[in-house]
């Protein structure tokens, strides 16, 4: 890790609150109303309330990574541009192995005494928009970004390039799925996946566990 990579991290951060503000703005602007999915019928979480919690899982997320890269950085993640096949391999290898492992720590936050005091924070929102994605307790929080880590750690080392095409997919889509919107066109395919599979999750609870791939949840039969 060298001045470029946390340059680079530092963006990826400045793009993801970009995307989320963006998303923020237009489920807030009723000329949008079209596309979304749901339209809340009912007051959700208190504004204040929403933005204390939102701010602090924000920082806490940010500090984790800080004490990852301060104390585990070097070990898990390598300099250098690896070659294209390494490359996917690494990227596509840790995304299939954390979105696994997530699809099973998903199922046990709905575990009714998990999902009581843990979970229950963030299914409070059943009309999720996007600053809404990091609406979590933290415990929660921590569990999500600590997994993703790990997937890093069991398959690595992997490169520089591969740790931060990894990690804006990661954070860019778990802001995505929580927008409420689709889109008529072929190009948002892929968009409209996501966010109807996990609009899916939020309003009937038991399916659709998994963040990324569609795989998991057809495989162990919580794929609607």
């Amino acid at each position: 890790m060298d001045t470029t990579f946390f340059i680079i991290w530092g963006v990826t951060l400045a793009v993801n609150g970009m995307i989320m503000a963006t998303f923020n703005w237009m489920s807030n602007n009723h000329s949008f109303d079209k596309y979304r999915i749901r339209i809340p019928k009912s007051p959700q979480i208190p504004p204040l309330r929403k933005w204390i919690n939102v701010s602090l899982n924000g920082m806490f997320s940010t500090l984790l990574m800080i004490g990852f890269f301060y104390f585990f950085g070097n070990a898990v993640i390598y300099k250098g541009l690896p070659g294209p096949a390494a490359f996917i391999g690494e990227t596509l290898g840790v995304l299939l192995l954390y979105d696994f492992m997530y699809y099973f720590l998903h199922r046990f936050m709905h575990w009714k005494p998990v999902l009581k005091y843990v979970h229950r924070t963030h299914h409070l929102i059943r009309f999720p928009t996007a600053p809404e994605s990091i609406y979590l307790h933290p415990a929660e929080n921590f569990a999500g970004l600590a997994l993703l880590l790990l997937a890093m750690w069991i398959l690595g080392p992997v490169s520089g390039a591969s740790f931060l095409i990894v990690f804006f997919i990661y954070s860019v889509i778990n802001v995505l799925v929580h927008t409420n919107f689709v889109f008529p066109h072929a190009a948002f395919r892929l968009f409209n996946f996501w966010t109807t599979k996990h609009d899916t999750h939020h309003f009937r609870m038991n399916y659709n566990y998994a963040s990324i791939f569609p795989f998991w949840d057809q495989a162990f039969g919580t794929d609607k």
